[in-house]
């Protein structure tokens, strides 16, 4: 009974540890730097909610480096049409955001090669 209670209690005290070391790390990620940032804002924001909470992850992060994006043209963009609908929440704001950021370009289907005889 006892080494039954002391493996459970091992095992509960082991899983927030565990759940800090392997999800979301930010030394895997694109760019480290700003993984670190948002983590540091999310803390530093966790009391506000809706608007407030918007404002205050919007002023701690930093902007997106888009020379890293695999699109750096479409990346820049986006960017812009973000501080144009920066006024903007809810569904006004993915409206927005759905008019103002570019399409991607759908590549055309190739024509099938003629049969050879």
């Amino acid at each position: 009974m006892k080494a039954s209670l002391i493996l459970a209690l091992s095992v509960l005290l082991a899983l927030p540890a565990h759940a800090e070391s392997g999800v979301g790390d930010c030394a895997t990620a694109r760019d480290p730097g700003r993984c670190e940032a948002q983590r540091a804002a999310l803390k530093a924001c966790a009391d506000a909610r809706g608007p407030a909470k918007r404002a205050c992850l919007d002023a701690a992060l930093p902007p997106v480096d888009c020379s890293k994006a695999s699109d750096p043209e479409r990346c820049d963009k986006a960017q812009k049409a973000r501080e144009v609908c920066n006024t903007k929440s809810g569904k006004e704001l993915k409206k927005c955001l759905r008019d103002e950021t570019p399409k991607k370009t759908k590549r055309t289907a190739r024509k099938p090669a003629a049969p050879k005889n």
